[in-house]
């Protein structure tokens, strides 16, 4: 590992402490480089800000779960995985899913998760996504589960994560491919090729 990653797991692993106990909204550049022992030069050419540090650390964590499940047969797995990976770091992740606007972790599953439902919609019917045809349900999809990852963080983590992620595939399985399905203009029936979720 080069030397510039292993400062920014020195700064990033920082974070993540003070998490545990303080808002990400309280904790200043100067509480993280004196928790790590860097000097805040350090920190600035590494990371424009706290904000591009948390953005790293999602990058960086999260991504490589979601990554594995970009395609359609498996594309809820990687979701279940990260809710696991999440568990494991309970009081870092449940401060982040509450830390909201612009560059937040929400913010961040709502746009992965979003490129992720395209592609299964893409992969479903053969064909190129249209803003216009399939906007507003990508939309759903992603906000919904978003808000239901924040649910169950809040309500401490405490349910299965591949039980909680099977319940939103159950629903996306009854309701929103049969909507995605009843498009109109879409191809015949028996020429889709439907995802095996």
């Amino acid at each position: 590992m080069s030397d510039s990653n292993i400062t920014r797991l020195a700064f990033a692993e920082a974070l993540k402490r003070l998490m545990t106990k303080t808002d990400f909204g309280k904790i200043s550049v100067k509480d993280i480089v004196d928790d790590c022992g860097l000097t805040r030069q350090a920190f600035y050419y590494h990371f424009k800000d706290k904000y591009d540090l948390m953005n790293w650390i999602y990058y960086t964590e999260a991504a490589r779960f979601i990554s594995t499940c970009g395609n359609v047969e498996h594309w809820m797995d990687g979701l279940a995985d990260l809710c696991r990976y999440m568990q494991q770091n309970k009081a870092f992740y449940i401060n982040a899913l509450n830390t909201t606007g612009q560059n937040s972790f929400q913010e961040y599953l709502h746009d992965y998760i979003r490129d992720i439902s395209i592609s299964v919609i893409e992969n479903a019917h053969r064909r190129e996504f249209t803003e216009e045809k399939w906007g507003f349900v990508v939309e759903f999809i992603s906000t919904a589960c978003v808000g239901m990852m924040v649910r169950w963080a809040n309500d401490g983590m405490k349910e299965d994560p591949g039980a909680y992620i099977a319940k939103l595939r159950g629903i996306f399985d009854g309701s929103i491919l049969h909507e995605l399905e009843g498009q109109p203009g879409e191809t015949p029936a028996e020429d889709r090729a439907t995802p095996d979720l």
